[in-house]
């Protein structure tokens, strides 16, 4: 099946606790994208950076229990889910390179708005570390990149939901893999929803294979599209030094691109977000040329 792919950068960092995700998708493309689809023969149109979404200087004083740069950050998403709403238009699969995870809820509202269109709800398989199911009223911190998937789901503040158009993710349809972080309230809200997880406990027991198969079979239910979003932290942090929020214990090198394959096979993924790599904390590159390792499996190389 031919393939065209939409490259979107999102270059936000605002919504994390640390500088330099916003520079994520330039490195990704200095990490050897370009040359990576070329070789795979897809089609791509590079569609640019949205002006990258950094925290202000001096920073703002932000009160305790509220969400920071929540106006700054609603402004930059409904851009992001133009931008993203225009790639499905043009009959491309969004790739949106972050840049923070909360971008996620731009590229979400985008995706599952275009697909109601024809009255279907698009699965999503959420590769992370973090649950990102926080809301205002259970974030320790403010920041918004804990919260994306909560909001998709239709939980958490009213202006990020209004993204949506009051159309929300199925939870039946919703996977989290990969996870080794949960906060007390998140697992609640996991339980309360419905959502499927496989942790690593999970993926230590039955195997990565099967894990992902099981995933698959979840999202693509129904044969729905499929949306990945892809945190790179959901690696084991040995590998990975470029990122805000790295855990240890978590999935290798090598499990992470077999994800990618199988999913690749199947030919479900209808748009993408790789997000969180941050080259401030990065050696050389590393994490961003991992990035496009990872995208290439995405999108169909394979070994021989």
């Amino acid at each position: 099946m031919e393939k065209k792919i939409g490259i979107i950068g999102a270059g936000i960092s605002i919504a994390s606790g640390n500088k330099g995700a916003s520079m994520g998708p330039d490195a990704i493309r200095i990490g050897g994208l370009y040359s990576g689809l070329e070789r795979l023969q897809i089609s791509y149109k590079d569609r640019g950076n949205l002006s990258a979404l950094e925290e202000p200087h001096p920073p703002r004083k932000i009160p305790v229990g509220d969400i920071r740069y929540l106006d700054l950050i609603c402004d930059f998403m409904k851009d992001l889910k133009q931008e993203v709403t225009s790639s499905l238009e043009d009959g491309e699969i969004p790739l949106v390179l972050g840049g923070d995870h909360s971008l996620a809820m731009a590229s979400l509202a985008a995706v599952i708005n275009f697909y109601k269109k024809e009255n279907i709800t698009p699965g999503v398989i959420w590769f992370d570390a973090h649950a990102d199911l926080n809301t205002e009223e259970t974030s320790p911190s403010g920041n918004i990149h804990g919260m994306p998937l909560a909001v998709a789901l239709g939980d958490g503040n009213d202006s990020l939901k209004s993204l949506f158009e009051g159309s929300f993710l199925d939870p039946s349809k919703v996977v989290l893999l990969g996870v080794r972080s949960v906060d007390s309230q998140e697992a609640q809200m996991i339980r309360k929803l419905g959502v499927h997880i496989f942790t690593m406990k999970d993926i230590d027991e039955l195997g990565m294979k099967e894990c992902v198969s099981r995933s698959i079979a979840i999202a693509n239910k129904d044969n729905s599209p499929v949306h990945v979003s892809f945190d790179i932290d959901g690696i084991d942090g040995r590998f990975v030094q470029g990122t805000g929020t790295p855990v240890n214990g978590g999935i290798t090198l090598r499990e992470a691109h077999l994800f990618l394959e199988m999913l690749a096979a199947k030919e479900i993924v209808t748009s993408v977000d790789l997000v969180e790599v941050n080259p401030l904390l990065d050696d050389r590159n590393k994490t961003a040329e991992i990035a496009v390792h990872l995208i290439e499996s995405l999108f169909g190389r394979v070994i021989y």
